[in-house]
């Protein structure tokens, strides 16, 4: 009767998260872990035990608690994207480019000729793999206190990477369904989504703006009004057939180019935003799918290995135009390593298409090694390009 009356959803979810915030931070203490990497494997370990055991089990997952904490991290990734830099050095723009494609090059090259894995299945595992996320490069950056060349290119070229894969895959599956057919509406699906979560993202920096001008909202306020801005914007995009992903990222760059007097930047050093990413990580740790083949895990460690390749080889070759030297564009490629829920929500749209099974697993079993290895690589990165500044732990 105690027993029942003492393991409850609410209490199990609590004591599971408690658990995953002290073996973080013991690993981060003692065993001089990156913090973010901590969080993810301590949040994989709250997933496995959720699989192996009744009482975790209870412990409510919902895939939209993940994703609308995702739309918030993106809302402030958006923020601290610097488009003025793309047009004074447009060699950015190139370099990103570049290293996407050799990303996907390498991965549809190396599943193709290694594995013998399709070609539709090798296309999706390729375009979903190539992007990496800015939300970890983001935060390793905050949990070091970065500052540099090679903290902001990755941070930039990893934002890029994701509005290329949300448009590709888009396109991808539009070609997938009409099976070979070029129809009107599978060429204009790309523009729509593009053009719509650009006007969806500026209408929620349009009600953001006027909130904080009504209420002088700053802190832990702002915060709960972004957060609101961007549970609408999750709400109502999928329903206009549009992308919470890019919607998102372009309401944080149009609240950065029309936020002339800085106010809204508060929230980038609010505690309700440290504590949002905090479960952020957990939850991504938690909803990472366990590898039961190994083959399936050789496939997605030779696909991740060239993947890292390609970025730091694109990084370095292109770096000397940016005005970046080849060593350092060689770091922003390893920076640009980690994967995470963007990644999963594009492999949740492939794996509804019948026939794409294949490469929903083979993109899952990537992003749960990069998950995990990519914050790692990250801080790797960062530090050995002297950018963490001298107060950081």
């Amino acid at each position: 009767m105690l027993k029942a009356a003492l393991v409850t959803p609410l209490a199990i979810t609590a004591l599971l998260f408690f658990a995953a915030l002290l073996a973080a931070e013991a690993a981060v203490r003692l065993l001089k872990a990156p913090r973010i990497a901590a969080l993810v494997v301590a949040g994989a370990l709250i997933g496995a035990l959720r699989r192996g055991n009744e009482a975790a089990a209870m412990m409510p997952l919902p895939s939209v608690l993940l994703e609308a904490l995702a739309m918030v991290l993106l809302f402030e990734v958006g923020q601290r994207v610097p488009l003025g830099w793309l047009r004074r050095n447009p060699w950015l723009l190139v370099t990103s480019i570049g290293e996407s494609a050799a990303a996907f090059a390498a991965i549809y090259a190396v599943l193709a000729f290694g594995f013998a894995v399709p070609p539709v299945d090798c296309a999706f595992v390729a375009v979903i793999c190539m992007t990496a996320s800015p939300i970890v490069v983001m935060s390793v950056s905050k949990d070091l206190r970065a500052r540099g060349q090679v903290s902001e290119r990755a941070l930039v070229f990893c934002t890029l990477s994701s509005v290329y894969a949300v448009l590709l895959v888009q396109l991808f599956l539009a070609g997938y369904r009409v099976a070979a057919r070029v129809e009107l509406v599978s060429v204009m699906e790309p523009i729509y989504l593009l053009s719509g979560s650009i006007l969806l993202g500026a209408l929620a920096a349009v009600a953001l703006r006027v909130y904080a001008m009504i209420t002088l909202a700053r802190g832990a306020l702002l915060t709960i009004g972004i957060i609101c801005c961007c549970v609408l914007v999750y709400a109502w995009a999928p329903r206009l057939g549009l992308s919470p992903i890019l919607a998102a990222l372009f309401f944080g760059l149009i609240v950065r180019g029309t936020d002339r007097t800085h106010s809204v930047l508060s929230h980038q050093t609010s505690e309700t935003g440290a504590v949002l990413t905090l479960a952020y990580f957990i939850l991504v740790g938690a909803s990472l799918s366990w590898v039961d083949s190994w083959m399936l895990l050789a496939v997605a460690a030779a696909a991740a290995v060239v993947r890292l390749l390609a970025k730091v080889a694109a990084n370095a070759a292109l770096a000397a135009p940016s005005a970046l030297s080849p060593a350092k564009g060689a770091l922003v490629g390893v920076a640009s390593a980690p994967l995470s829920s963007l990644a999963l929500t594009l492999i949740a749209s492939v794996a509804q298409q019948p026939g794409l099974e294949y490469a929903a697993q083979i993109s899952a079993a990537v992003v749960l090694l990069m998950a995990i290895l990519g914050p790692v690589l990250t801080e790797l990165a960062l530090r050995r390009a002297g950018e963490p500044t001298q107060g950081e732990a």
